[in-house]
């Protein structure tokens, strides 16, 4: 069992990966300035020792990633929602590999239909990816992954993509891709016939 004590500093460290530009939780390798004090002063120790006693170390971490990648802004911690959407989203991990090669083909059938040349084309407009992934045609992850893959992902002043910009580079550290993903982003370079 995890210490709540640790549990904290895990949430803190992912909650600042995820809510600021600045903090990377795999370069810091998870590590925040926290008094032991400033911890037992909270509030909310029951939502943490509950984590503790329910979770290992991993599935820790996977619980607030989860969270706050699905846009809930205290990582879950405080939501009764929390373990379903950890749940869904551990699902969503396990059939990884089938929901990219689905969106793929979703991406080909769009760049078909609207003639665009890439994934990644924008024409004077967000890309066609990211507005498959607004109006919920794919994942979140199949951003990630093709990013990852093609680095296509920019900095923008676009106020509509900024936070998803932002979330794609934040959760690339854990989301893997393999051997499989790659051969079947392979199609999205290729020019039709």
């Amino acid at each position: 069992m995890i210490e709540p004590y640790e549990v904290y500093k895990l949430y803190l460290a992912i909650k600042l990966h995820f809510t600021t530009k600045s903090y990377d939780v795999v370069k810091y390798k998870g590590k925040v300035r926290v008094k032991p004090e400033t911890f037992k002063k909270r509030k909310d120790m029951v939502s943490i020792k509950k984590l503790a006693r329910d979770y290992k170390r991993e599935e820790i971490i996977d619980f607030l990633v989860a969270n706050f990648v699905s846009g809930e802004r205290w990582g879950g911690l405080f939501d009764i929602q929390a373990s379903k959407r950890y749940e869904d989203w551990k699902v969503k991990k396990n059939q990884r590999e089938y929901l990219f090669k689905r969106d793929v083909s979703k991406i080909v059938l769009e760049m078909e239909k609207q003639k665009v040349g890439a994934f990644f084309e924008k024409n004077g407009k967000q890309g066609l990816t990211f507005r498959l992934y607004f109006g919920t045609m794919i994942e979140i992850e199949t951003l990630v992954i093709l990013d990852k893959i093609f680095n296509f992902v920019e900095e923008t002043d676009d106020i509509l993509l900024e936070d998803v910009v932002l979330l794609v580079k934040k959760y690339r550290p854990f989301v893997k891709v393999t051997d499989s993903m790659r051969e079947v982003a392979k199609i999205l370079t290729q020019k039709p016939v």
